[in-house]
């Protein structure tokens, strides 16, 4: 497992708002509960995000 933890000094107050907390609570749970993807599988995605971000046509 990869170590990604921010660099934030534990004195900084960080302010985030309700649906941010959830979904973080839900990734935590989903950790817990083993449903993660390697590593290697999610640079094999990163290439398929980008080209889907980048062929989205602008409003």
């Amino acid at each position: 497992m990869v170590d990604l933890k921010l660099q934030v000094p534990a004195t900084d107050k960080v302010e985030v708002d309700a649906e941010t907390l959830a979904a973080i609570d839900r990734g935590i749970k989903d950790a817990d509960e083993g449903r993660t993807v390697s590593i290697d599988e999610v640079r094999k995605m990163i290439p398929k995000w980008i080209s889907k971000f980048e062929s989205r046509k602008p409003r």
